[in-house]
């Protein structure tokens, strides 16, 4: 079904691919102190080792971001003969602003699920500020403004490239740098896709992405720094 790539990346976000990560291109020990806790082909995380999470018992979550997939809109309509079936820019923003209204929605519902730390709307001492961006996103169906119950065959819902930064609320002090790369309904045959089941498929993606984030923050949190 979907995959779920939970990892961190040491190097610019611009460098990566939308699911794909070279372990052999990062660093072990980033400038802004970050360390490669776990690498592997698709999965990295990094963290700073002297941060004890153990004292942080809320989570702010800043608005998350959406960014398309360089020249994405322009190889789509290349392949689409029918006009009425082409992307434009008004199809962009409105996939762009739907996308990031349902991850805000189900990324703060699955966090508040968690055990150790408590939904805050602002920053104060014990606060984790997390700041998410969904890069390099692609959509094999999309949601057309002059279409109605359009429909396609296609045997995944698109790609993307989450980003995930986390701060110390009150200091700004970067403390991890989460990047999920992902693949949203592979099903490994293809099927109809339309503007429900794309929703769908974006749905179980940010909720898994995000219990993962839950279980392991929560993890960290009863595990001291190391001395």
């Amino acid at each position: 079904m979907n995959k779920l790539f939970l990892c961190v990346t040491l190097l610019a976000v611009a460098t990566l691919s939308a699911c794909t990560i070279n372990k052999n291109q990062q660093l072990t020990v980033s400038a802004d102190g970050m360390t490669l806790v776990k690498a592997t082909r698709s999965t990295q995380v990094a963290k700073n080792e002297n941060v004890d999470f153990t004292r942080y018992d809320k989570i702010l979550i800043s608005p998350s971001t959406v960014t398309f997939k360089k020249d994405w809109k322009r190889d789509y309509n290349r392949d689409e003969r029918e006009l009425s079936m082409r992307v434009e820019d008004k199809d962009v923003i409105r996939i762009k602003e739907g996308v990031e209204k349902l991850f805000d929605e189900v990324f703060q519902e699955e966090l508040a699920k968690s055990t150790h730390y408590s939904i805050v709307t602002k920053a104060e001492p014990g606060t984790l500020l997390l700041k998410p961006s969904v890069l390099n996103l692609e959509v094999n169906a999309p949601d057309l403004e002059s279409a109605v119950n359009v429909k396609r065959y296609t045997d995944t819902t698109g790609e993307g490239t989450l980003l995930l930064e986390v701060f110390d609320g009150v200091s700004g002090q970067i403390v991890a740098r989460i990047i999920d790369a992902e693949e949203a309904g592979d099903n490994d045959f293809y099927e109809w896709a339309s503007r429900v089941s794309n929703r769908a498929d974006a749905k179980r993606v940010i909720r898994k992405w995000a219990k993962s984030l839950r279980e392991h923050l929560d993890k960290a949190h009863t595990s001291p720094a190391k001395q």
